[in-house]
């Protein structure tokens, strides 16, 4: 019996696509545009994240010690660094490699620096990482308030700023994707809404013979699905010939940053634009027949 029904919902459902060839072109036609869209946002965040983790791992705090601390102390301050959550790791850095360093930052002008080797000016240090740039203000604070450590570091304007721009990206993404994810669903509601107008009167008679509401449903359902799949799929196509396009150009042509490679985001971009078609499908297809279940 469940069989038998599926096999009914399937043939309907594909026999209402049939029958309205044109509105199901123009459908498709449209869900595609609307997700392509939605996919081109969904890649610039997909490329927004990576770039922020890229940019996470790169950030890193200075603590300077004080000068008037003994070897046991600076070990004991590198433990407590540790023990803050969020910390990744600490490195400890010498007088001499501070110095080591500033000549290499010198360049050609390292001959500056000569003779500090004897009266080294450079503080004792950590270089600490962590896995958010969110928790670094709050990981600078608990820091400074360990005996022995002088003063933190880490660019705090420059950090605040970047992740400012970060959230107005996602924020401003995100809004747009559910935009384009409501106007498919109206998209998807009015082309299926012809064919269940044309089809009222066969409603109708179904459900004085005692048809369930689902059994009238289920066909449209799989119309709808049908349709945010299909238009879901193309939009993967078109968006992967798009973004091939755009990774030879920045990646091997202007090389401001590198954006992640196709393959890399592929499977992602398949799998949620079959879930966010088919719910889209289904969304616009419950929508549409709800009205004319109600005899």
């Amino acid at each position: 019996m469940l069989f038998r029904n599926l096999k009914y919902f399937l043939k309907e459902g594909f026999n209402n696509l049939a029958r309205n060839r044109l509105m199901t072109i123009a459908s498709i036609t449209s869900v595609m545009a609307a997700m392509l869209i939605l996919g081109l946002f969904l890649v610039i965040i997909l490329n927004v994240n990576s770039l922020t983790n890229q940019v996470e791992s790169q950030l890193e705090l200075k603590v300077f010690l004080k000068d008037n601390i003994s070897e046991q102390e600076v070990s004991q301050i590198g433990n407590e660094i540790k023990s803050i959550h969020g910390v990744t790791s600490v490195v400890f850095e010498s007088k001499e490699e501070a110095l080591q360093k500033f000549k290499q930052q010198l360049g050609d002008k390292s001959y500056l620096a000569e003779g500090l080797e004897k009266d080294n000016p450079l503080p004792q240090s950590y270089i600490v990482k962590v896995k958010d740039a969110n928790l670094m203000k709050n990981i600078s604070n608990k820091i400074k308030q360990i005996n022995g450590v002088d003063k933190v570091s880490y660019g705090q304007d420059v950090v605040d700023k970047l992740l400012g721009i970060i959230k107005i990206i996602r924020i401003v993404g995100l809004s747009i994707i559910l935009i384009l994810f409501i106007i498919s669903i109206v998209i998807i509601s009015n082309t299926i809404k012809l064919g269940v107008f044309a089809r009222r009167r066969e409603i109708n008679i179904m459900k004085y013979i005692g048809a369930t509401d689902w059994f009238i449903r289920w066909p449209f359902l799989i119309e709808g699905i049908v349709l945010g799949l299909v238009g879901a799929l193309l939009s993967v196509v078109i968006l992967a010939l798009i973004y091939g396009y755009m990774l030879d150009i920045i990646n091997n042509k202007l090389m401001v940053f590198k954006l992640l490679p196709l393959e890399k985001i592929a499977g992602d971009i398949i799998v949620y634009f079959s879930i966010i078609g088919a719910i889209i499908g289904a969304l616009g297809s419950g929508l549409s027949i709800k009205r004319f279940l109600n005899v």
